[in-house]
């Protein structure tokens, strides 16, 4: 099956991107769109530059890249010179390089007409590298699963593009329970992996998020953890698979599984370092506090997560919806939200809490979940308290079932968004 090709959201970042810096790489875990994002980029590269494609997942290609020598002979061999000409490398999956950092550094710092974009699924060695090796040499995006903008677009043109032409001012409930009951709820069901998005049936996307699945414990995990039991691992995934939007007990994992505390943390860092699951730490002034307080777990695709926990049922009879809406929530804004904004969440010790905090450029926005079918805008609670608690707001946003409006409270601009128009919103909020 051909991966049908879009412009994802990580497509324009690439060619701003290279405006300032000479290395771009892209991370994020397998069947995500990494290749097919960068054959998409490779038709913008100008004619005027030539153009090598390695594939290292092919032995021949792997064998070129294992070093500078190897590589200026393989080009010399294309009648290209490494030195002279204007050269732009795409390197796909390029983790099979043993020092593909120190490739990198020799290439940035040696051969300034050279390009390079990179694709890898993450490892923390791997992470390690990028952070010391090619530090201030390279630019590297995450790319996840499709967001509900992406997986609309995917599933059909005509309906992305009515889609588009929608604004939380004028859309109507009608519209509203359209969107929910076609497509919000197959994607919370299924997930947005390109592939499974573009299978017709039911049976099929599972089978297909199963290869997924496999595929990752066989080719990632089981490199990364090495000789230990896989078995604890598995079962970690499937607990936490269950609890996503808890806060996360490192202690009672331990107990539960009975296995050591520091092989629960190491087990955590690996499903973050891969990109299953992201840990959300809380809001506080004191940062010393925020380590020593305990994190919440969501994980960045729910069909995933509904195959780890062997559950496709309706999502909206689950008495887990609220976690739901929220992974959906927090997923949508890793993807959207701009670089130097940080995200967390807001609990205070009288159980007080905000589902989500953005903070940048001196100004904090909460964002609250409320999936009650209300029909009318009402201000939670806890919005009231944190605007108390905190002076430099602005505007705060209210994701819903079906209410879109937005008022004025006390100085304060507060948005009511349904939540199948989120990343709409999402990506137009700014902290500036």
């Amino acid at each position: 099956m051909n991966e049908k090709c879009i412009n994802r959201l990580l497509l324009d970042k690439l060619k701003k991107g290279f405006k300032n810096n000479r290395i771009i790489i892209i991370m994020g875990s397998r069947q995500v769109g990494k290749t097919t994002l960068m054959n998409m980029y490779k038709k913008t590269i100008p004619e005027s530059d030539k153009l090598f494609y390695f594939n290292l997942e092919d032995v021949n290609h792997l064998n070129i890249c294992q070093s500078i020598d190897m590589l200026e002979s393989y080009l010399r061999s294309e009648g290209v010179e490494i030195r002279k000409h204007k050269l732009f490398l795409i390197i796909d999956e390029f983790h099979y390089i043993k020092n593909a950092t120190k490739l990198f550094k020799v290439i940035y710092d040696l051969f300034p007409r050279i390009k390079i974009l990179a694709s890898g699924s993450a490892s923390m060695e791997i992470q390690k590298h990028l952070k010391e090796s090619l530090a201030g040499r390279k630019k590297v995006y995450n790319l996840y699963s499709l967001s509900f903008e992406e997986y609309l677009r995917f599933k059909n043109e005509d309906v992305y593009k009515k889609y588009e032409k929608l604004d939380f001012k004028n859309i109507s409930s009608a519209v509203i329970d359209t969107y929910n009951s076609t497509y919000l709820e197959e994607y919370f069901l299924f997930g947005g992996y390109p592939r499974v998005v573009l299978l017709p049936s039911k049976t099929e996307k599972i089978e297909e998020l199963q290869d997924i699945y496999n595929s990752y414990i066989q080719k990632d995990i089981k490199a990364l953890i090495e000789d230990e039991d896989i078995s604890a691992y598995n079962n970690l995934l499937k607990i936490l698979a269950s609890q996503i939007g808890n806060l996360l007990n490192i202690n009672e994992l331990s107990n539960t599984l009975k296995i050591a505390r520091r092989q629960v943390l190491k087990y955590l860092n690996i499903l973050e370092q891969t990109f299953v699951i992201k840990l959300l730490n809380p809001f506080c002034s004191n940062k010393r506090t925020e380590i020593s307080k305990m994190p919440k777990l969501y994980l960045l695709d729910s069909g995933i997560a509904n195959f780890t926990v062997g559950n496709f049922g309706q999502i909206k009879y689950r008495s887990n919806l609220g976690a739901y809406i929220e992974n959906f929530i927090f997923s949508e804004l890793i993807k959207y939200k701009p670089i130097p904004d940080n995200v967390y969440f807001w609990r205070t010790k009288f159980g007080t809490e905000i589902d989500f905090i953005l903070e940048g450029n001196d100004e904090i926005i909460p964002i609250e979940v409320k999936w009650q079918n209300t029909g009318r805008p009402i201000i939670p609670k806890s919005i009231i308290s944190f605007f108390k608690a905190h002076k430099n707001i602005k505007r705060a946003v209210i994701a819903t079932k079906d209410v879109s409006c937005k008022i004025r409270k006390d100085g304060k601009d507060i948005y009511f968004i349904p939540i199948v128009l989120f990343s709409k919103f999402v990506k137009k909020l700014s902290l500036d």
